[in-house]
Formats: C-alpha cells, structure tokens, sequence
C-alpha cells in the first residue's frame, strides 16, 4: 500500500513538472539517449551517469521533449542537491 501511495505522489509530481517545466534541472531516471551529445537540442547536462542524469535547458517543453525521447521519469530537481536550503539567487 506503501509504495502504491509513494508511485502515485511520484508520477502527479512528474506530471505537474512535465506540464510547467519550472526548475533549476531536472533528474531523468533512466536517460534517453546513448550518450549526453545525443539529447534534444537546447538540453544542458549537468551530471551524467548509466541509470540517470541531471539536466536543464531554459526551455520549460524540454520536459515533454524527454519524455518523447523515452525518459522513463523526469523529476525537478534542484541544482544544489534536494536538501540545500540556500536561496536561489536568481529569485
């Protein structure tokens, strides 16, 4: 029942970001491309690795553009980590 709630918060919390695009970057479990040179476009990587990468783009359709790719998840994710409580300066 758990992890039936946890999926379900995560994939509304996926759809609300793929429908405004509005964060610093975004967590892609598992990427998809083959290679970082091989995303969409305007996307900017931050991190790469096999089972994610972190990514921005200043285009908020980047995260449909993902999905349409074949991303599996795509979650905002903060450039400094999900725990750091420093404002963002560009606010």
């Amino acid at each position: 029942m758990a992890t039936a709630l946890l999926a379900g918060v995560l994939v509304l919390y996926a759809a609300l970001f793929a429908a405004t695009g509005e964060a610093p970057a975004a967590l892609v479990l598992r990427p998809p491309a083959g290679a970082p040179t091989d995303l969409p476009g305007d996307i900017r990587v931050l991190r790469w690795e096999p089972h994610y990468a972190v990514v921005t783009s200043e285009d908020p359709a980047y995260v449909r553009r993902l999905y349409r790719a074949g991303a599996l998840l795509v979650l905002p994710f903060r450039k400094g980590g999900c725990l750091a409580f420093r404002p963002d300066p560009a606010v």
